[in-house]
């Protein structure tokens, strides 16, 4: 699988964030010696000791999905675009026959999305949250092969039963690359 610079960016977000929740390093309580390391290496440092007493809220409640679209696919309308190749969905709260994601408790969630054109499509899309747009999402036409990937992260606030998709927001078709290219994810953070 070959990983273009914005999913890989969207890799280091989702892992420095879901780290950073989950072992609450203390910023600036340093005591470095200079030449020896810094204040950043030693937070992490603290970090990664910590993990085996990781109090991450969605390791223990189990808020974590992750979907790849499997085929290439044509959206029209304002069709829910469904992911439905599940790599992860710990607690079962993403439904991939729907494409929609349940949150299963209250709290602030991480969601993402990258989504690639295929044949050169613009795709216009939105997150949607409980049947309301939250944001717009957007890929342009390239000169080569397929259209520039877009990547999107939010930070949602969500309670018990809230739901969040991506839908398509324009009335044409446009095509949506599959093959592990374009996915959804969203992890509880706090």
């Amino acid at each position: 699988m070959r990983l273009y610079p914005t999913n890989m960016l969207s890799y280091v977000i989702l892992a420095v964030t879901l780290l950073w929740s989950c072992y609450h390093v203390e910023a600036g309580q340093c005591d470095s010696v200079q030449g020896k390391t810094t204040c950043i290496t030693e937070d992490l440092l603290k970090m990664l000791m910590g993990m085996n007493k990781c109090s991450c809220k969605s390791h223990r409640q189990g808020a974590v999905f992750f979907a790849f679209l499997k085929a290439t696919t044509t959206f029209a309308g304002n069709d829910v675009l469904k992911f439905d190749e599940v790599t992860t969905n710990i607690g079962g709260a993403y439904k991939p026959g729907t494409g929609i994601f349940t949150a299963p408790q209250g709290g602030v969630y991480m969601i993402s999305c990258v989504m690639m054109g295929a044949s050169s499509s613009h795709i216009h899309y939105y997150l949607y949250k409980n049947n309301n747009m939250f944001s717009k999402g957007f890929t342009s036409r390239s000169t080569v092969h397929h259209a520039s990937p877009s990547t999107n992260n939010w930070i949602v606030e969500l309670e018990k039963g809230d739901q969040v998709y991506i839908k398509h927001r324009i009335s044409g078709r446009e095509t949506v690359h599959g093959g592990h290219h374009s996915y959804f994810s969203g992890f509880l953070i706090q």
